[in-house]
C-alpha cells in the first residue's frame, strides 16, 4: 500500500524515490500522481512528503493530486535548453538542478515510462553531474511494485466495482443471446444472420463501456480448438455454434485509466457434451480446492505445485511433470491484479519466485485444462483478495454454469 513506502525505502536504504512520466501512459506515474492526469516530476526523500514539480498550465491539475508542488517555472529551462543543445543533456541537467534544490543525495531509485536506451543514457548523464548520488539496484521488486502489491480499501472497492460491470455485462449479452432463435445448431442474431464471435464481441465492448469499462487489453471470446490456447482471442468471423465450449475472458480497465478486473467463465449455449461436462467440472473443483488452500504467509509457488498436482493426479500433464507442455494444465494459477492486469504476486514454477499471500493482495485464480487438438479449453477465473484480518474475499459474485439454456 501507498503508506508502505516509507517503510520500504528504509528497508532497502533508498534515500530518495523519483520518477517521471505521465499517468496515462504509466500506472506506477498514475499511482505515485494520485491518479491526476498531470506530468511531471516526482521526488520523495524518505520520511517526507512528496514533490511533484509540474509544468505552469497543469497547475491547477496538479492540485488534485495532493503533493507538494513545485512549479517548474521556478527554474530556468529556457536557459539550460540554450546550453544543452543534447535534449538528453539538457534533461539531465535540469534533474541535477531540481536535486541540488531540494537537497537530494545518497542512494536515489528511478522510476518513469522512458525508452531503455534513453533511460540508460540519461542516467549516465546525471550520473556525470550529480557526484552524490548512488543509483539504487533493484534486481527484483522494486519499492513500488511492493507498495503496489497490496491494496488499500479505495483501491479494493474501485476493483470490486470494476467487478461488478463486468458481470452485469456478461450476464447481459448471455440474455440477450437466449432470446434468438436457433437454425441448424447455429443462433441467428436477426435477418437470417449467424451470430457471430465478433457479435459478441462487440456486445461485451458496447455492455462494459455503459458501465464506464473499456478492454485497454484486449478481450478473449473463443470457441472450440482456439480455447485450447490460452490467449487466442477468438475468430471473429466465426458463427456460434450450440454444444462448443466458449471461453469468455473478460479483463477491462476503468474508463480514463485506473484498475482492472479479469473475470472468465467457459460456456455452451444449449448443450454440453458429456466430455465438456466432466473436464470443467474438474476445473471449477480446482477452483474451490485452491480457494479453500489459500493461506496468509504461504508461498504462492506452493500453491502453484498443488494446483498441479491435483491435475496430474487426474490425469493431465502440467509444468512440472512436462515443463514445455502445451496441452493440459499449460497455464498459471493466477496473478495479482491492479493498475495493471499483470502484477505481483506471481504464481510461477519459477525458482526466483519468492512472493508470499499477504493480507491486502487481489489476485485472480483461473485454474484451465486446454486440449485445442481435442476441440475445446475450459477455464474459470475469480478475483479474490485477502482482507486485513486475513480472511478471504470472492470479489466476483457470478455463478459457474458451463450451459446458457436456449
Amino acid at each position: 500500500m501507498k503508506k508502505d513506502i516509507d517503510r520500504l525505502m528504509k528497508e532497502t536504504r533508498v534515500d530518495t524515490i523519483y520518477a517521471m512520466g505521465s499517468p496515462s501512459q504509466d500506472p506506477t506515474i498514475y499511482y505515485l500522481f494520485n491518479g491526476v492526469n498531470v506530468s511531471g516530476y516526482y521526488i520523495k526523500k524518505s520520511g517526507m512528503p512528496a514533490y511533484l514539480i509540474h509544468v505552469a498550465m497543469e497547475r491547477e491539475e496538479a492540485i488534485k493530486t495532493h503533493l507538494k508542488l513545485i512549479n517548474i517555472n521556478k527554474y530556468d529551462i529556457k536557459k539550460i535548453f540554450e546550453k544543452y543543445r543534447d535534449k538528453l543533456k539538457a534533461n539531465a541537467y535540469l534533474i541535477k538542478i531540481i536535486f541540488d534544490d531540494l537537497k537530494v543525495k545518497g542512494r536515489v531509485a528511478f522510476y518513469g515510462n522512458i525508452a531503455m536506451g534513453t533511460s540508460y543514457n540519461l542516467l549516465g548523464q546525471l550520473k556525470k553531474l550529480a557526484k552524490n548520488i548512488e543509483i539504487h539496484y533493484e534486481p527484483d521488486k522494486g519499492i513500488i511494485a511492493r507498495a503496489r502489491e497490496t491494496k488499500d480499501e479505495e483501491e479494493v472497492r474501485r476493483i470490486k466495482k470494476a467487478g461488478s460491470g463486468v458481470t452485469q455485462a456478461f450476464d447481459t449479452v448471455l440474455n440477450i443471446v437466449q432470446k434468438m432463435k436457433v437454425k441448424n445448431n447455429t443462433i441467428i442474431k436477426g435477418k437470417g444472420e449467424k451470430l457471430l464471435i465478433g457479435d459478441l464481441k462487440n456486445m461485451l465492448k458496447k455492455e462494459l463501456l455503459a458501465r464506464n469499462l473499456v478492454c485497454t487489453a484486449g478481450l478473449i471470446v473463443s470457441q472450440g480448438s482456439d480455447g485450447g490456447v490460452p490467449h487466442n482471442s477468438g475468430k471473429d468471423r466465426e458463427a456460434i455454434k450450440l454444444g462448443k465450449p466458449i471461453v469468455f475472458d473478460i479483463y477491462p480497465q476503468e474508463l480514463g485509466g485506473g484498475y482492472f478486473f479479469d473475470f472468465t467463465r467457459t460456456v455452451c449455449f444449449g448443450c454440453a457434451p458429456q466430455n465438456i461436462k466432466k473436464f470443467y467440472n474438474l476445473v471449477r473443483d480446482a477452483q474451490d480446492l485452491i480457494i479453500d488452500n489459500i493461506k496468509v504467509g504461504k508461498r504462492t509457488i506452493i500453491v502453484e505445485q498443488g494446483l498441479c498436482k491435483f491435475f496430474e493426479k487426474n490425469g493431465h500433464e502440467t509444468f512440472i511433470s512436462t515443463p514445455k507442455t502445451q496441452i493440459g494444465y499449460c497455464h498459471s494459477l493466477g496473478h495479482g491484479l491492479g493498475l495493471n492486469i499483470h502484477e505481483s504476486p506471481s504464481f510461477g514454477l519459477s525458482k526466483t519466485n519468492f512472493d508470499r499471500l499477504e493480507p491486502g493482495m487481489v489476485f485472480t485464480i483461473e485454474p484451465g485444462l486446454y486440449y485445442p487438438d481435442k476441440g475445446f479449453g475450459i477455464r474459470l477465473e475469480d478475483v479474490v483478495y485477502i482482507d486485513k484480518k486475513s480472511k478471504l474475499v470472492n470479489l466476483t459474485n457470478y455463478p459457474r454454469n458451463l450451459v446458457v439454456e436456449m
